[in-house]
């Protein structure tokens, strides 16, 4: 390797340039480097990791690769690739370069917690929670490696176990907030509002750059504390049995079309809390665009019994006999359409 000219920055100052989040700095000091030693490994390691922070991630992972060329063992050299295509959206690629580097490099919990996350990604639970607790037979307290397998836990419906790690990764990192916007969603699915609104709003406080992401979370979990009890666990029990692929029955429908009006007061009720003026940017998939066809649907529903009943003064009761099972038998048929359709 030719010498290193006094005049160029340390690997050391780059580093540190890349913690204190100045990607912008730490390329262009990464690339003096560079053209003085094209092939060093750790030269363009760090320039990898000043790409991804600026979210070049496809120079990203051909400067990780071309890392992995310059030393085919540097561990660190593969992670950087896996962190890069995961990113990207290659999560199989991923998960075999997060290999490669846990078989130069097998006791670093960070990587485990890593495949932990890419097997997740893939809903493949149980592979996610092996590879958390290879990590936390490592370090008991990774906080990565806690929170990959509480989700997990929480996708194979394991409440009790999720929540033990939940609440050990809140005394390891109680300033995550990727915890408490994890937790939050977790408690949000719940159906647990209040709680969900409490690490929500944490996890805003601590980043507010991630307002478009929360900030409509916060807002549903405001209006839902508004819900009655019993429309709340109606929609809970819903929501697993979608999980675990079975009809939700007509009677979820019937509740919907009851709550309307709890549902309604809950908007009203919240119209002036500060989270429902903030500003946000362009959503393309907004959720309050479902929301609305889901109570536009119930509202229709309404009207048409409304209807139905102002005429049955004009048609008379044997008509409407023959008329309501037709009714409700097409509103059947709709309903089980819709449902195998979401399936």
């Amino acid at each position: 390797m030719p010498p290193t000219s006094p005049s160029l920055p340390s690997l050391a100052s780059i580093w540190q340039l890349l913690e204190l989040h100045r990607p912008a700095l730490a390329e262009a000091a990464a690339r003096q480097r560079l053209a003085a030693d094209p092939a060093n490994w750790e030269n363009l390691l760090a320039l990898a990791e000043a790409q991804q922070q600026q979210n070049q991630l496809v120079a990203a992972a051909d400067t990780a690769a071309a890392a992995i060329r310059a030393e085919a063992n540097a561990h660190q050299a593969h992670f950087a690739l896996a962190q890069a295509l995961g990113r990207l959206g290659h999560l199989r690629q991923a998960e075999a370069a997060v290999r490669q580097a846990l078989r130069l490099s097998p006791r670093v919990p960070r990587y485990h917690g890593f495949r932990a996350q890419l097997f997740y990604l893939q809903q493949s639970y149980n592979a996610a929670i092996a590879c958390a607790e290879e990590g936390l037979r490592l370090a008991p307290e990774h906080a990565d490696c806690l929170l990959w397998r509480a989700l997990s836990q929480e996708r194979l419906d394991q409440p009790s176990a999720a929540n033990e790690d939940f609440q050990r990764l809140l005394r390891v990192a109680p300033e995550s907030e990727l915890v408490h916007a994890r937790l939050g969603r977790v408690l949000l699915n719940r159906y647990q509002p209040a709680a969900a609104d409490q690490h929500l709003a944490e996890a805003l406080r601590q980043d507010p750059n991630l307002a478009a992401e929360l900030v409509p979370l916060l807002r549903l979990a405001r209006r839902r504390q508004h819900w009655p009890d019993w429309f709340l666990r109606s929609e809970r029990r819903w929501a697993e049995r979608r999980a675990q692929g079975r009809d939700p029955g007509l009677g979820v429908l019937l509740k919907r079309i009851w709550a309307t009006g709890a549902v309604a007061r809950a908007w009203w009720r919240t119209r002036h809390d500060p989270i429902f003026h903030q500003r946000l940017p362009p959503n393309p998939n907004p959720e309050w665009r479902r929301q609305l066809k889901v109570w536009g649907l119930v509202l229709a529903i309404i009207a048409g019994i409304a209807g139905l009943v102002s005429i049955c003064g004009w048609l008379g009761f044997p008509v409407i006999a023959g008329l309501l099972p037709a009714i409700i038998l097409q509103v059947l048929a709709w309903y089980m359409k819709r449902h195998r359709g979401q399936h």
